[in-house]
């Protein structure tokens, strides 16, 4: 019998690492980190029960780097910043390749959208001294407050007016992501990926209308892209040629989801060549949907332009849902690998449906899967978990 969707079910080589299928899992915010960052049981579970489901590559949420200049972006927000939390991952790494897949940490800095009550009273830092507009992730609707059992007042957290780094500045924080990667090193994963996209800090840098800075990391889209390509030259240099290390991008951000780099897919083809000899391995689109650019005057994806104008392979997010959809940007030019997001969070064996080739009653995406705090077995899927107070080995 012919297998359903050769193109995704064939091996890939990223860099000198070599994945059993073009399938990741994309980063999903999940905020079920200990207070402190370090992961937890429930991690541990999560992650190796969608390895168990037949993937190649499990890109994690974003892990905070290290504890200077205001990195951590959110309350229960995993970090890679210290030997406790090393510790915490590896027992996350070591679950999810006893079942086959690779694993990279996403290594992030929240720049001007942390949320101020993990800041200690520090001012966030960004690219230039901005303000967004937005507010913290999930604090925004009653029906959010509903499934998480809230009572009393939740008010909306709004974002505080950041500072400009300095240059010595941002040398000193791409040395914070060198050495964060590092620790996802010692903790087994296989790699690295830096997120470079939806409204972070290297956002922050990238994208225009957050950077308004005149020196050699603002005013072009090389310079735009210089702090991104520091970081990477870091890493590198950190973690040696042999692991995995991707760069993350998007239009859009946490705080801006309608965004869009001006001149569209000319932009993104001056980023692309700008990484083009960089340290990564491979790029990442991030998006609602890949085949809409919101660039009327070239439809082209993005991840196309990105993919020619870099020559790096392109991890493909966005608009993928289904077998169909993964074979099509694969073999259209789009994408080399594809991530999947909330399918593979509502279904962890994604991979093993898809693959049958059988018609599947796909289980409709809800923000009520995805409730921390607390831990509710009532909502929470898988719900055989097992108990996050279990003996440790």
């Amino acid at each position: 019998m012919t297998e359903a969707y050769p193109t995704l079910f064939s091996p890939v080589t990223l860099g000198r690492v070599t994945l059993r299928n073009r399938i990741a899992m994309a980063p999903l915010t999940r905020q079920m980190a200990d207070a402190d960052g370090t992961p937890t049981d429930e991690m541990v579970a999560y992650y190796a029960r969608r390895a168990r489901g037949g993937l190649g590559l499990i890109v994690t949420e974003g892990a905070y780097e290290q504890d200077a200049f205001q990195s951590r972006a959110y309350l229960s927000q995993p970090g890679i910043a210290n030997d406790r939390h090393v510790a915490g991952w590896k027992r996350v790494c070591d679950a999810v390749h006893e079942h086959g897949a690779k694993i990279i940490i996403q290594l992030m800095h929240g720049g001007r959208v942390c949320d101020p009550r993990v800041l200690n009273g520090e001012q966030p830092v960004s690219a230039s001294a901005t303000q967004s507009d937005g507010w913290t992730l999930y604090t925004d609707t009653d029906y959010e407050k509903q499934i998480r059992n809230i009572q009393g007042d939740w008010p909306k957290v709004t974002f505080p007016q950041a500072r400009a780094l300095t240059v010595e500045e941002i040398h000193a924080i791409a040395d914070g992501f060198a050495e964060g990667a590092r620790r996802a090193v010692a903790a087994g994963a296989d790699g690295v990926e830096v997120h470079g996209a939806n409204g972070y800090l290297l956002w922050q840098f990238i994208t225009p209308k957050t950077n308004l800075r005149t020196d050699e990391f603002g005013g072009s889209p090389e310079n735009n892209v210089r702090f991104a390509r520091l970081v990477g030259e870091k890493i590198r240099a950190a973690i040696g040629p042999d692991k995995l290390l991707v760069l993350r991008l998007s239009q859009d951000g946490v705080d801006d989801f309608v965004g869009a780099w001006p001149d569209g897919t000319a932009y993104a083809a001056a980023v692309g060549k700008a990484l083009a000899d960089s340290a990564y391995d491979a790029l990442h689109w991030a998006s609602f949907n890949y085949m809409d650019n919101r660039f009327p005057e070239d439809p082209t994806p993005m991840p196309s332009v990105l993919r020619r104008a870099s020559g790096k392979p392109l991890i493909t997010n966005g608009g993928i849902a289904d077998g169909e959809q993964s074979e099509a940007a694969l073999t259209s030019g789009a994408a080399d690998m594809v991530a999947i997001g909330r399918p593979i969070f509502a279904h962890p064996d994604w991979a093993y449906i898809v693959r049958s080739g059988v018609p599947y009653p796909w289980l409709p995406f809800d923000r009520k899967y995805v409730i921390q705090p607390p831990l509710d077995f009532g909502h929470a899927y898988p719900t055989g978990l097992v108990d996050p107070h279990w003996p440790q080995p």
